[in-house]
């Protein structure tokens, strides 16, 4: 499917809009999707000023073009109305299931233009717009238990750093604000619930180590990490385990240490070692760091000579992320990742890709859109097939809340320094 790029939308696009917003906050749900109905797909409309827009707008010669578009925003309308009132959530479904319906092309005694927007409706089925909206409704209604047998899609919900990255393009952040508003609400509900899980479930399993804990009901671990996976998480990414500091004090140094104006090619090898040395010591680690050296060696050879900027360092980052993850996007090749988690296991990989992050904040939302590349190539894969897969995904929710969470989680971290 081609990329959508909006527009800002014409006047009597407005026309149609404010006429929806007014419908959602002043009518029953069941009231506003039969006007949805009639609206779109009969061209009736108590308003004569609608309908009249509406058929202006069919008859423009971009109408091809700019249908899916106002559709596609009037659902989101209705969506990010009713999603904030418990007692509407209902109606998000139906709304889904009108865009779905088969219905006959022709506009019959109604005349051409019916048959036209009937066709543009239709058509919006083939949209990458409709595919993201149903897969936000399929987030929205989603729960994120775990299944062996179910699709790794199944647990999109779980990751809220991935919501963005799946459901929102790079063009739709001016022109789609209401969809951007329903992912950004969910992922802050997502993620300061899990946070407060964690928070509520460290706390605790400290109190039951204490002997503390035998009146106080049991906690849940929030993650998919078995105690043990969940409490080597902790020391590595909140501990001192980067020769006698934690990986946050380290990056710290390491940023100290290389300054801008530093000579690119040993800002290159500095960042190699920086890597490297937070491996234990093996054959592996060895391999690993010929092939990571050679990837430095041959990485914007032509700045070798010159000073270090900020704009060096993100494509530095950038391209080591995908060195690490994900070499080539269009087939997904990621061999690299694979042997690092065969050699390393997934919790101290995770770390690699933190190290990273935390010397270069701005590469955080493209390791994001590189896991979400990962996750959709194995998503309809059984659960039980990609558990490698699925402790990467939780071990990076974890890094990512100690690191850049909502909730203050720093007495975690405390714990385990």
């Amino acid at each position: 499917m081609a990329a959508c790029v909006d527009i800002l939308a014409s006047p009597d696009e407005e026309i149609i809009y404010n006429h929806i917003y007014q419908w959602v906050q002043r009518e029953a749900p069941n009231t506003v999707l039969e006007r949805f109905r009639e609206l779109f797909t009969e061209l009736r409309c108590a308003n004569a000023t609608v309908v009249t827009t509406l058929e202006r707008l069919l008859l423009r010669p971009e109408a091809k073009q700019r249908f899916r578009f106002i559709l596609n925003r009037s659902c989101y309308i209705l969506i990010n109305h009713w999603q904030n009132q418990s007692q509407h959530r209902w109606a998000i479904r139906p709304l889904v299931d009108i865009l779905a319906a088969p219905m006959p092309l022709r506009g019959g005694d109604r005349g051409k233009t019916v048959g036209t927007l009937r066709r543009l409706f239709q058509a919006f089925q083939e949209t990458d717009l409709y595919l993201r909206l149903c897969q936000t409704v399929a987030l929205l209604e989603a729960t994120d238990e775990p299944a062996e047998d179910q699709p790794l899609a199944a647990l999109l919900r779980r990751y809220p750093y991935l919501y963005e990255a799946q459901l929102t393009g790079a063009d739709d952040r001016q022109q789609f604000q209401e969809q951007l508003a329903i992912v950004q609400h969910l992922q802050t509900q997502v993620q300061q619930q899990f946070e407060h899980d964690l928070g509520r479930y460290v706390t605790y399993e400290y109190r039951r180590s204490l002997g503390a804990a035998k009146n106080l009901e049991p906690v849940k671990n929030p993650t998919m990490l078995s105690n043990q996976e969940l409490f080597v998480a902790f020391k590595l990414f909140g501990g001192k385990v980067d020769n006698g500091m934690t990986y946050e004090e380290r990056a710290a140094q390491f940023l100290r240490d290389n300054p801008e104006g530093q000579n690119y090619r040993l800002y290159k090898q500095n960042l190699a070692n920086y890597l490297i040395n937070a491996i234990p010591a093996s054959r592996d680690r060895d391999v690993f760091a010929q092939k990571l050296q050679k990837f430095m060696d041959e990485l914007f050879p032509q700045f070798d000579r010159q000073g270090l900027n900020d704009f060096l360092v993100t494509r530095t980052c950038s391209r080591l992320l995908n060195f690490l993850v994900i070499e080539n996007q269009k087939d997904a090749n990621h061999k690299t990742f694979i042997d690092l988690i065969c050699q390393l296991g997934p919790t101290k990989m995770v770390g690699l890709l933190l190290k990273i992050v935390l010397i270069c904040k701005k590469v955080k939302g493209y390791l994001e859109r590189l896991i979400c590349t990962l996750f959709n190539y194995y998503a309809e894969k059984a659960q039980g097939e990609v558990r490698w897969l699925i402790k990467v995904l939780e071990n990076i929710k974890l890094a990512f809340s100690l690191h850049f969470g909502m909730v203050d989680l720093r007495f975690i971290r405390q714990l385990f320094a």
